[in-house]
């Protein structure tokens, strides 16, 4: 017969093997399927109470006094670090506390819709950490004190992208837009977003690609161009056009001061920019949706010393950006800058960029930002968005000499 201890040291060996990799594959874990949705947001409570009653459980069965004394200390440790990870955890959503009645995605695909978390619709991504789903349909609802706010649907193309007009073989220019949320187009229909009013304005020459996704930064784009996956546009189209929208919140996430730092990181090391790995290797990483982790870690963001280096390296990467589609699109670069972010101009101006400022486009936009922002969600409202495609496609027309031209 098989003794308890022995069963309980069997198990407990079991489960100290298969803890890393957990740890490793979490991600993977936590969107399997559906009904691991909300899972990964309390994973860090989970994890240290099922650590303890792990060392209580063998300090049961440990006979060595200084072992049972140790594995003691060692699950008061994890029941205390559970404690405090439930007392940080709110029992509401997050978009409850802010005064958000629901921000909620559902995954539609083949006919079929299923709630999922924002980020399983985003896979790991070996160049970019994370990605849309491609051939998908998102539908996002949000509603603030009972009044719906907005009740959007996502469309992604083949290749990641949120959808623009197809032009198919009638367009002989590509242009390529890249950015955050605010080219994503995050609160609005397909229709609604400026690359697909700029396609719609620049007519069935020009085929527009969205390139944009929630979260991303300067060093996404670069990262995109230096994998050679827009190598094969170039080959396609005669002309190309590339189009990058900075927000002032993107220097921070060069850095990774951001909960979506995921993403390849770079550093300015002696003028020249310097890709180092991805940020899935550090710490913040590692304890992503830990409340504990949150509280104590430094946020260097805040300081307005790291914000300008951050600044300096967000510039590098964006020149950097401009010389690599250069060379390997012969793209012509265009840095479109936000109302809000004006003291970049001067920066990119300094390494020869060409910049677009959004001031003319918004001119009220200091006095009224209210007007070009979704209500309580603050992202560019549809009004906004047809600014940027009009002062955009101006700028695109104004550029591009008639076929059978010369440049």
């Amino acid at each position: 017969m098989v003794r308890p201890r022995v069963l309980v040291l069997s198990f407990s060996g079991f489960l100290v093997l298969l803890y890393p990799l957990v740890m490793w594959q979490k991600k993977r874990v936590f969107s399997l399927a559906p009904f691991m949705n909300g899972i990964a947001d309390w994973f860090w409570v989970a994890q240290p109470l099922f650590l303890a009653v792990f060392f209580f459980a063998s300090a049961a069965v440990i006979r060595q006094k200084i072992l049972q004394y140790m594995c003691i200390i060692a699950a008061s440790f994890f029941l205390s670090f559970a404690a405090a990870e439930l007392y940080f955890t709110p029992f509401k959503p997050a978009a409850k506390r802010a005064g958000f009645d629901s921000h909620n995605s559902v995954y539609v695909k083949s006919g079929q819709a299923t709630h999922l978390m924002e980020k399983t619709s985003r896979p790991p991504d070996a160049v970019l950490g994370y990605s849309l789903l491609p051939n998908a349909k998102v539908a996002a609802r949000l509603t603030h004190n009972d009044k719906v706010i907005y009740d959007v649907l996502y469309t992604i193309d083949a290749g990641g992208r949120r959808i623009t007009p197809d032009r198919g073989d009638k367009a002989d220019t590509a242009v390529l837009l890249f950015g955050c949320s605010f080219t994503l187009g995050e609160g609005l229909n397909d229709q609604e977003t400026f690359a697909w009013r700029l396609g719609e304005l620049l007519g069935e020459r020009f085929q527009v690609f969205n390139y944009g996704v929630s979260g991303f930064g300067s060093h996404h784009m670069l990262a995109l161009v230096e994998s050679g996956r827009l190598d094969a546009l170039a080959r396609r189209y005669k002309q190309m056009y590339a189009c990058f929208t900075t927000i002032s919140d993107h220097p921070p996430r060069i850095f990774g001061h951001r909960p979506f730092h995921q993403g390849p990181r770079y550093i300015l090391e002696n003028g020249a920019i310097k890709y180092v790995g991805m940020f899935s290797h550090t710490l913040d990483s590692l304890f992503a949706h830990s409340r504990v982790y949150e509280k104590v870690r430094p946020h260097y963001y805040y300081r307005p010393s790291e914000y300008d280096r951050a600044l300096d390296t967000h510039v590098a990467i964006i020149t950097k950006s401009m010389h690599e589609l250069a060379a390997r699109c012969r793209a012509r670069f265009l840095a479109v800058i936000w109302p809000d972010f004006m003291r970049i101009e001067p920066m990119l101006h300094a390494h020869e960029v060409h910049t677009l400022p959004l001031t003319d486009a918004m001119p009220d936009y200091a006095s009224m930002p209210g007007k070009y922002a979704i209500p309580v969600d603050g992202h560019p409202n549809a009004l906004a968005n047809t600014r940027v495609a009009e002062a955009l496609a101006e700028y695109i027309l104004r550029n591009t000499p008639k076929r059978g031209e010369r440049q």
